[in-house]
């Protein structure tokens, strides 16, 4: 049996270089799908299929492999890798787990492919600390955060320091109730030895972006000092200030 899972990977795999194919993930997608994918976030079925052309630009040739399971209350789970040519030629890969929830028409609502392991190990760290952030779970959250996050790790934003896990933990849950951005995209990253720089762009209602960047600081496979840079921190706080007032 194929299920939208199946599907969904068939018809990343069979674009061609236009990518033109990519439109038919508007088949397989709810209107308001939520994409979590490799630590990036958008929702929509359009900014769905729009993320899928600006990942497909960034490969000269790939395919993925993946497995499907169908669990009791009708979600699919599974695994999935991806193995290819970037644009100059230079082999890459990346694989991790895969969720799917379905509305009632059988179509995608919900898409969570995580990245766990790579040729890019810097992408699969970030991809780790920002899954952390979306975990709606506290108990969840924490143990995951003991996978990427050192013990002593401290948060630094331009106006408040969080030390050690349950301090961002409880944080991140504040966040989460009070301005969950309606997209995140990464625009770029290097890393030089225990150091890793990424830029990001993240959505906010009533059509307001902040772009920042962030410096983590690595202690082996462990992040232990998040130094976060933005010029439109008042975005971010304001956001968080209009969604509390409307839960008031």
């Amino acid at each position: 049996m194929t299920t939208a899972l199946d599907q969904y990977f068939e018809i990343v795999d069979s674009a061609d270089s236009s990518h033109s194919g990519l439109d038919d993930l508007r088949e397989v997608f709810a209107e308001n799908v939520l994409l979590l994918h490799s630590g990036e976030m958008v929702q929509g079925q359009a900014l769905a299929v729009e993320f899928h052309r600006a990942q497909a630009a960034k490969w000269k040739e790939s395919r993925h492999h993946w497995t499907t399971s169908e669990e009791a209350d009708g979600s699919l789970t599974g695994s999935w890798s991806q193995a290819g040519l970037d644009l100059r030629g230079n082999g890459r890969s990346g694989s991790g787990h895969v969720a799917v929830t379905l509305d009632a028409d059988g179509r995608i609502s919900r898409l969570h492919l995580s990245l766990t392991g790579g040729s890019d190990h810097a992408r699969v760290l970030i991809a780790k600390h920002l899954d952390v952030w979306m975990i709606p779970d506290p108990a969840e959250r924490a143990k995951a955060m003991e996978e990427i996050y050192a013990e002593n790790i401290t948060l630094m934003e331009p106006d408040d320091v969080y030390v050690g896990r349950d301090a961002i933990n409880d944080y991140i849950g504040v966040v989460q109730r009070k301005a969950p951005p309606l997209y995140g995209r990464l625009v770029s990253h290097f890393q030089n030895k225990e150091f890793i720089h990424w830029a990001w762009d993240f959505g906010f209602p009533g059509d307001k972006s902040a772009l920042g960047s962030e410096t983590l600081q690595l202690n082996g496979n462990l992040i232990e000092k998040v130094i976060i840079f933005s010029a439109d921190m008042d975005i971010v706080i304001e956001g968080t200030r209009q969604a509390h007032d409307s839960a008031l």
